[in-house]
């Protein structure tokens, strides 16, 4: 398994962080804030870019790239291995179907599914790690930044990071592997700009612009359906840190009792976990440490 070099990742549309996206988000960023608030200041970009949650976030950034280089990727299962374990399994109980179906049909079909498949799984991962106590600690790491900017998304334990990896190394492999039982290894995704068609349309132009100031909603009817980056800041918000879990699709959020509309939550609500705790994970150091240390307390007055 392959990593993608920083400057990788602004190339490649499969990113978050890929150019276009970081352009067309900045874009919306400044006409929001004009109409919304008012003219752009120098100082006023400064101390947003330079302030102190930034500044690690960047830093943490490039220490997080490394470490997985290193340590994670390495050891992660892949995609393709799940879904060589499933094929034979499948293939041992059956032989291959090879169904009928137009090339086009089984495109939109797999590209669907991993979308769907990808966004449910996503949802449960993330709600398991707000509701485990344990896992709890390692996710308080993305929660601890008060100044949200786009590489906050990256603010993540390397505990968590294995998790989503995993996690989308099981979903991708087992959809891939009962395609191909099912239709042969023809496969192929729908794609824009190099990601899922799906999550690229309805995701990637708005994505980083969650983890900004930019309370960009989407009405209370389309908050039902997607997640827009006002909800996502909503759950950055102490008061409503355990709603909207959904990653592209809020429907999860509806469906499963986690849904709080932008409009329902006041405008002046604080990021973060609260008074004192930001300076828990201050530090690259602190980040990795802190959650085992908690832990281990934990268990100390149990």
């Amino acid at each position: 398994m392959a990593i993608d070099t920083p400057l990788a990742l602004l190339m490649n549309g499969s990113n978050r962080i890929f150019w276009g996206y970081l352009i067309v988000s900045a874009v919306i960023a400044i006409i929001w804030y004009v109409f919304k608030v008012g003219a752009i200041s120098a100082p006023t970009l400064k101390a947003y870019w330079f302030n102190a949650d930034s500044k690690l976030d960047y830093r943490y950034f490039v220490f997080n790239w490394v470490f997985k280089a290193l340590f994670i990727v390495p050891v992660l299962l892949s995609a393709n291995t799940v879904a060589l374990w499933i094929l034979n399994w499948l293939n041992s109980i059956s032989e291959p179907l090879f169904l009928s179906w137009y090339y086009r049909d089984i495109i939109v079909a797999y590209t669907l599914s991993l979308f769907v498949l990808g966004d449910f799984s996503r949802y449960w991962l993330h709600r398991w790690l707000h509701t485990n106590r344990w896992l709890w600690k390692f996710h308080q790491v993305h929660h601890s930044a008060e100044s949200l900017n786009p590489l906050t998304f990256y603010r993540l334990h390397p505990v968590e990071i294995m998790l989503f990896a995993l996690r989308n190394a099981l979903v991708a492999g087992v959809v891939t592997g009962i395609f191909v039982f099912c239709f042969g290894a023809r496969l192929n995704l729908y794609s824009v700009l190099g990601g899922n068609a799906f999550v690229v349309i309805l995701f990637s132009f708005t994505g980083n612009l969650r983890h900004s100031h930019i309370r960009l909603s989407y009405g209370r009817w389309l908050e039902r359906l997607l997640i827009s980056p006002a909800q996502h800041q909503v759950h950055h918000q102490q008061k409503n840190i355990h709603k909207n879990l959904g990653s592209v699709l809020a429907l999860w959020d509806w469906v499963f009792g986690t849904l709080r509309l932008s409009k329902d939550v006041p405008l002046d609500q604080k990021f973060g976990l609260g008074r004192g705790k930001r300076e828990k994970f201050d530090g690259i150091v602190k980040i990795i440490i802190q959650p085992f240390f908690d832990i281990y307390r934990s268990i100390r007055r149990n």
